[in-house]
């Protein structure tokens, strides 16, 4: 937490701290109302203590429109909340370490607590060491039944002590810091460690070569994973969050993609792919697997449910067929036109259907969505969705819409 010493931190655990977190937040989003509203009714409070506390009473606001997290009574800092696991997602991976037999987990970047929180909670003993003095005293609040120790993973000797204690069915966990929150503004640059998992903290090799038979680790999902672990990638709102790694079979398949829809998971395992050929016509519908399912591979699974179902080619990312939905991991668009012809053409017929904006979805061809919108002079906008694919040896065009009740 920027600023803040162990001392305020400390001061933030008391019912005094907690009651001035409450104060500041009934003064409001507004950052400088919030800080003079905060002066009148607490004059009691230090520059400091003012501060910390405006602040905590911003994270939580965060925490909660923009992660979903309940975070009144919690204790915060923007780095560890911008990397913490979804509590949901949390809850589903102890669950599924709980079910392997595990009974005791050493977490080895405890952060915030959510992780080792979950673990707690799913009946594990747990073990959360965290090298920053400040954040071990705020998860240390945050979860009384997690016993967090100060302490730096990749201390050889400090790591040794921590091993022994662990029996082979036991497990360790690991969150590694993706971004260093003192590096460039930039957001390339700050983004630069995401993609060179060496320079995680701790690093990714170190994680991978780790002397204990039961190692689970949360990644990035673009990380490629590494012979002999299984991996599971899951998705909020469309967008693939993370990628879970097991160094041992938590689960049967290698592969699979949990989808979070309307706060429930949807597993959809990877399989063989099978003899299904790619379709030789546009059907009625065209399909888009949410993305956890391709870096799943999981797309074998969704046409073996679905028989009438084929992909538009064999590189397609993209499905087809009668049906309207194919449930919420998977969404459905009826198709309205194929937009042949010159840009012109395809302007005219456009103009027909009356559609004035689109979304142009053009992951399979990679051109740029902007380009195609200024083409065919349209604005982007919900309500009507231009995909951009191949079907067969051919690049086609299909103007549709989403399912009814969906965004595009």
């Amino acid at each position: 937490m920027a600023g803040v010493d162990i001392a305020t931190a400390h001061w933030l655990a008391t019912p005094d701290g907690l009651a001035a977190i409450e104060a500041a937040a009934a003064c409001g989003p507004e950052p400088l109302a919030a800080a003079a509203a905060l002066r009148r009714d607490r004059p009691d409070l230090s520059p400091g203590q003012a501060s910390a506390a405006l602040e905590q009473a911003g994270l939580r606001r965060l925490a909660f429109e923009r992660y979903g997290i309940d975070a009144q009574r919690l204790l915060l800092t923007r780095a560890e909340l911008e990397q913490a696991t979804r509590p949901g997602i949390a809850a589903h991976r102890a669950a599924l370490l709980r079910a392997s037999g595990v009974t005791r987990v050493l977490d080895l970047t405890a952060g915030l607590g959510f992780d080792a929180a979950a673990c707690a909670a799913a009946g594990m003993a747990v073990r959360a060491l965290e090298r920053d003095p400040v954040t071990a005293a705020l998860c240390r609040h945050n979860w009384p039944l997690v016993e967090v120790v100060d302490a730096d993973a990749t201390e050889a000797q400090a790591l040794a002590v921590e091993l022994e204690r662990l029996a082979p069915t036991d497990a360790v966990f690991a969150d590694p810091a993706r971004r260093d929150p003192d590096g460039p503004r930039d957001a390339r640059l700050r983004a630069m460690p995401e993609r060179d998992p060496a320079r995680w903290a701790p690093p990714w090799p170190w994680l991978a070569a780790l002397p204990h038979p039961r190692v689970a680790a949360k990644v990035a999902p673009s990380l490629p994973v590494p012979d002999g672990w299984h991996a599971e990638w899951s998705s909020v709102h469309r967008v693939v969050v993370e990628c879970a790694l097991y160094s041992w079979p938590v689960f049967a398949e290698g592969r699979r993609a949990v989808v979070w829809a309307g706060g429930e998971a949807i597993v959809v395992p990877s399989g063989p792919p099978g003899p299904t050929a790619p379709a030789d016509r546009l059907g009625d519908w065209l399909y888009e697997p949410d993305p956890a399912i391709l870096k799943a591979g999981a797309v074998a699974t969704v046409l073996a449910d679905h028989p009438q179902v084929r992909p538009l080619g064999p590189h397609s990312t993209w499905l087809t067929g009668p049906e309207s939905q194919l449930g919420p991991a998977v969404r459905g668009f009826e198709v309205i036109s194929l937009l042949d012809g010159s840009e012109r053409q395809q302007r005219r017929r456009l103009d027909a259907l009356a559609v004035a904006t689109l979304t142009v979805k053009s992951r399979d061809t990679g051109v740029a969505p902007a380009t195609v919108l200024r083409g065919l002079g349209r604005r982007e906008g919900a309500g009507h969705v231009l995909v951009l694919t191949r079907l067969g040896d051919r690049s086609i065009r299909v103007l549709c819409r989403p399912a009814r009740g969906l965004p595009a």
